[in-house]
């Protein structure tokens, strides 16, 4: 169920738990402009085409089921992506908070030319 007491002020939850009508209610609010903050997980960025102006990404370590692990590099760039959009804007932001001996890796990849491939494994 969506948490209503916040969105008066333009803020929503959105993470894989919500059942889908609540999701859904969430995502067209925002691209609605009725939302202003979406605080979500990793999911939300992965699966839905929902631009912004500025992401920010709270820890760049996820859980594997057994371990803490550093997010990949195309997991990372899947989050930025949603910041900015020619069509909605000319300017975007993206904000990364990870441990210290993480900075210069994130630093490194905005200026990075490596090629990332994605792949999809058909079972």
């Amino acid at each position: 169920m969506i948490r209503t007491e916040y969105a008066p002020a333009g803020l929503a939850v959105h993470h894989s738990k919500l059942d889908s009508e609540d999701r859904i209610k969430i995502e067209k609010a925002f691209e609605a402009g009725d939302l202003g903050i979406i605080c979500c997980t990793s999911t939300l960025a992965v699966g839905v085409n929902l631009p912004c102006h500025t992401v920010i990404i709270k820890g760049t370590v996820g859980y594997d089921g057994s371990k803490a692990t550093e997010l990949s590099d195309l997991d990372v760039l899947q989050m930025i992506g949603r910041a900015g959009r020619p069509q909605f804007g000319n300017s975007a932001k993206c904000i990364i908070l990870t441990r210290s001996r993480q900075v210069d890796s994130y630093r490194n990849m905005k200026t990075s030319t490596q090629v990332l491939e994605s792949r999809f494994v058909y079972q």
